[in-house]
């Protein structure tokens, strides 16, 4: 009886700390946040206005590009100058995940069905018909952002050494969650536009961005209100 009365506790718990909301103020400026990381980018990476999306719960109830209250995802084109047409050669995709509290954050897995699909089940897997693996993590790498309450990272393709085709991380700051990839090399001519060093920069950028911005932010409780346009 005890333990019944000890899971029921708990799991009354659960459910408390998941529906708790607060409101962070003033909430973070994510057009200014991208500015900054697109400084880091290496040369010929792009962001325009039309490239930057709101995502809420509302247009997405089932949570598949996101289970958060709501979210922007963007995506940085590669571009050289001499290219007049496409959109661009190769991209990079983040999204930025907006939760009601830090307990809810952390106590999920993956911010979208994407996401679960994309780390935990669909690479994971190592399906050899689809020529995936679990993806590994450069020799050469060694940088764990230090304000960061959780970060991920892994590479696909290449040598499986030290030169991947294909990288991504997943870091949390409190009830923000964010979640990245991009390509390191262009398809055709196999040129390498993103190198693991740019990417660290990137890294610690958002990282040192975060953490000033949480610094001289509020958190209280309150409702986490969606917003109708990306601050």
């Amino acid at each position: 009886m005890g333990i019944i009365l000890l899971g029921i506790l708990i799991l009354g718990g659960c459910i408390v700390g998941i529906s708790y909301s607060t409101q962070r103020e003033p909430e973070l400026p994510i057009r200014q946040f991208l500015r900054k990381q697109l400084e880091a980018f290496p040369a010929n990476w792009h962001l325009e206005e039309s490239d930057i999306k709101l995502w809420t719960s509302a247009a997405d109830p089932e949570g598949k590009f996101s289970n958060a209250p709501w979210a922007v995802a963007v995506d940085f084109w590669y571009k050289p100058s001499s290219v007049r047409i496409s959109k661009g050669l190769a991209v990079a995709h983040e999204q930025i995940f907006v939760y009601k509290s830090t307990f809810q954050a952390q106590s999920i897995p993956y911010p979208s069905e994407f996401w679960a699909a994309y780390w935990g089940d669909w690479f994971a897997s190592g399906d050899p018909i689809l020529s995936y693996s679990p993806g590994y993590i450069p020799r050469e790498w060694s940088y764990h952002p230090s304000h960061a309450n959780r970060f991920e990272f892994r590479c696909w393709g290449g040598d499986g050494i030290a030169k991947p085709e294909w990288c991504s991380f997943i870091l949390r700051y409190e009830e923000y969650i964010i979640a990245f990839d991009t390509d390191m090399v262009r398809d055709l001519t196999r040129e390498d536009i993103m190198t693991l060093e740019d990417l660290r920069r990137i890294i610690e950028v958002i990282d040192h961005e975060m953490a000033d911005y949480l610094k001289r932010s509020t958190l209280r409780p309150g409702p986490r209100l969606v917003p109708t346009t990306i601050p």
